[in-house]
């Protein structure tokens, strides 16, 4: 038997679940199932089939950069610079795991951002999709549709053998009449967006069905075999990747694709409807998480997160709240929250893109106030024994001044120590660093004062954690 390993396809934005999920810190990096992300849920449920030390996330660059460090850490990750949508990534993932693993793994492909609540069901499938990628099938999952779904893909399934079918047809997102003419036929599956092959048999049909992926693929293999890192081969050529997802560039064109039937409790988690239908209700339909207070209201999700909701005489409600923002609609309608997100983007808003709260490795810092005028003010926190990297801006100066804990800080060629109730001052392009060398966590008050206050204004001369300049 083949060595079983996973990819994690990690890079999706989720802006259907804004404004929890934000460009920074997308949906797979938050708790919105219990108390572990989506994306540790996702690799949980893999085990006793893979260890952890067996699975491979796909992501972005940024992503891996950013505030979803610290949930990356100790995983193998394959970064992209650029998003080139799955096929890309898929045949990456393949010729990176069989140089890095050796021989021909059986490659299951998950998204990081999905739920399944049967777990032993889907174990049981997936011994049945890895049985028949030994032998040579391009494996998916349908899941068994509940309701006639116009967001989704389907499959329309063929003759079974062994629990595993032949594949007829794949099928865009229909209307509600067509949906409703799936579900009535019996023989049409939702889309998983789920995989399972041979390293090798993948690799073949990409050769064959998507020859430009495969000529960039060969660019950054002849890279590998001079001697240059995996991933900076990588950052060098996969902007050169076509756009394309495996299902319309490879699935709906090869012979060897099959389908295992699946009833395992999965979602997608694809919007806030999703999450009120997978969420724990009370006696009259309503799933509230946080500070919530309710009153003689119905089969509403109600979601705080830095403050209280009070909900009186609503029924059939969606309400999530940020620090930042909040969002209302009626279920049903939480699909369109990504038009909203659109607008945010067009008219240059930042609530789509970070929280006020950004977590970074060595801790997390809140804007307290921007508006804009010249300055900005942020609460700092560094976590004992941590410290930010070396640095300069070319745009801002900076006053810190101590609340907590003692501070070591580096000042061009200066080693100040600064302790609570003092501060210091970082003149416009003066190389520093913020480090905690205490066992108590250290917090400062930050007025930046500049023309240009953005966060991409970091040039990072030395990182403990290995990040590249905004």
């Amino acid at each position: 038997m083949s060595d079983i390993v996973a990819l994690i396809l990690a890079g999706g934005s989720g802006t259907r679940l804004w404004p929890c999920s934000r460009q920074r810190l997308p949906k797979q990096y938050l708790r919105l199932a219990g108390e572990r992300t989506l994306l540790d849920g996702t690799i949980d449920r893999l085990a006793p089939f893979v260890a952890r030390s067996d699975v491979w996330v796909a992501t972005s660059e940024a992503h891996a950069g950013g505030e979803a460090f610290t949930a990356l850490a100790g995983l193998h990750l394959m970064l992209e610079p650029v998003g080139r949508n799955t096929a890309p990534a898929i045949a990456l993932a393949a010729a990176w795991v069989r140089r890095t693993v050796g021989g021909d793994p059986v490659l299951l492909v998950l998204p990081a951002d999905h739920l399944i609540r049967d777990v032993p069901a889907f174990h049981r499938q997936l011994g049945l999709a890895v049985a028949a990628a030994e032998n040579g099938a391009l494996v998916t999952f349908g899941i068994t549709p509940e309701y006639p779904e116009t967001g989704f893909g389907y499959i329309q399934a063929g003759e079974s053998v062994d629990g595993v079918a032949s594949v007829r047809r794949f099928v865009e997102k229909p209307d509600l009449a067509t949906a409703e003419s799936f579900l009535a036929a019996g023989d049409y599956f939702w889309n998983s967006g789920m995989f399972v092959w041979k390293a090798s048999t993948i690799l073949a049909e990409v050769a064959t069905h998507l020859p430009q992926v495969a000529a960039v693929l060969a660019s950054i293999e002849a890279s590998w075999d001079q001697g240059i890192a995996m991933q900076a081969a990588v950052h060098t050529h996969f902007a050169a990747m076509p756009n394309i997802s495996i299902d319309y560039g490879v699935m709906e064109r090869s012979d060897r694709v099959r389908l295992v039937p699946a009833s395992i409790g999965w979602s997608d988690v694809g919007s806030w409807d999703a999450v009120y239908d997978f969420s724990d209700k009370d006696a009259a339909g309503n799933a509230c998480s946080g500070d919530v207070l309710m009153l003689d209201s119905r089969n509403s999700l109600l979601r705080a997160e830095s403050r209280l909701i009070a909900a009186v005489g609503v029924e059939d409600l969606i309400a999530v709240e940020t620090a930042d923002a909040i969002l209302l609609c009626k279920r049903g309608e939480s699909q369109q929250v990504k038009s909203l997100v659109d607008q945010l983007s067009e008219r240059h808003g930042r609530q789509h893109i970070e929280h006020l709260t950004v977590r970074r490795p060595w801790g997390s810092y809140t804007v307290l106030e921007d508006r804009g005028n010249g300055y900005k003010l942020k609460r700092i926190e560094v976590m004992p024994g941590e410290s930010l990297s070396l640095q300069a801006h070319q745009h801002r100066s900076e006053h810190w001044v101590v609340v907590s804990g003692t501070a070591t800080i580096t000042r061009g060629d200066e080693v100040l120590t600064v302790a609570k109730n003092e501060s210091t001052y970082i003149p416009i392009g003066v190389r520093h660093r913020l480090a905690n060398r205490g066992k108590i966590a250290l917090v400062i008050v930050e007025v930046q004062v500049g023309d240009y206050l953005g966060e991409d204004d970091i040039e990072r001369f030395d990182d403990r954690y290995g990040r590249p300049s905004e």
